[in-house]
């Protein structure tokens, strides 16, 4: 009898410390290891998932380009999208005209004044009845805007245009933010003369932003176009007459 109460001591007693500690060194090891490989691979999906969603919405910030709204932008540009093109274009690194791109929640058939759709209520809750998904683009100083972010659906990019400019046997960026210039022979500026400007075609570069939160109060209070300076991706793309 007492030889056996000996063994089952010894089975109940438990790890040593000194057995805890290197159980303790493998699992550090282990978990180290495995961040060490699917961290980087999880922050690479991340930026494909948003680069996947921003270039879905490209055609949307073409259309936009290429195309006015009914009401006051008939007016403003003359009945002319390729006006409305160049001031975007020129004028998109600036705070209250930064161009954003999104999508929302809005219902159908319920227009506002400019064309676009009625935003909907969270509570609406069937798709394709109550809401449709719709996407958008529209400068930070759009009246509408805040109406749209109260009914976003996903994430809110910030996109800044510059044009391209030919250099030897391609193209680049041109170095003057905030202007358009003739592609092949830079110089005068035609921001405010599209009519003037000598090409059928403009050019850009769209560098895509994420931006870190969809507050109005932010876009209206902190928001800085010179804080974004890596893009999760860019796109080179052109407007013509």
């Amino acid at each position: 009898m007492k030889t056996f109460n000996n063994s089952r001591s010894r089975l109940l007693r438990g790890f040593t410390l000194a057995e805890s500690v290197i159980a303790l060194g493998i699992l550090v090891v282990l978990i180290t290891g495995f961040l060490a490989v699917f961290g980087p691979a999880a922050s690479t999906i991340k930026k494909t998932l948003s680069t996947d969603e921003a270039s879905r919405l490209q055609a949307t910030l073409i259309f936009e380009l290429t195309h006015l709204r009914e009401g006051q932008e008939e007016t403003r540009y003359q009945d002319d999208p390729f006006r409305k093109a160049f001031e975007w274009i020129s004028q998109s690194h600036d705070n209250n005209n930064a161009i954003l791109i999104y999508k929302y929640r809005a219902i159908p058939g319920q227009k506002r004044p400019d064309g676009t759709l009625q935003p909907a209520p969270r509570e609406l809750g069937l798709s394709g009845i109550d809401f449709v998904i719709t996407p958008m683009v529209r400068r930070i100083s759009d009246n509408l805007l805040q109406e749209d972010l109260d009914s976003i659906d996903g994430r809110v990019f910030f996109v800044k245009l510059n044009q391209l400019i030919f250099d030897g046997g391609g193209m680049r960026v041109s170095n003057g933010t905030g202007t358009i210039v003739d592609p092949h022979k830079p110089g005068e500026d035609f921001a405010r003369r599209p009519e003037s400007f000598p090409e059928a075609v403009l050019a850009f570069e769209a560098e895509y932003y994420n931006l870190p939160t969809t507050s109005f109060q932010y876009l209206s209070n902190a928001f800085d176009p010179d804080d974004f300076t890596k893009p999760i991706f860019t796109r080179k793309l052109a407007v013509r007459r």
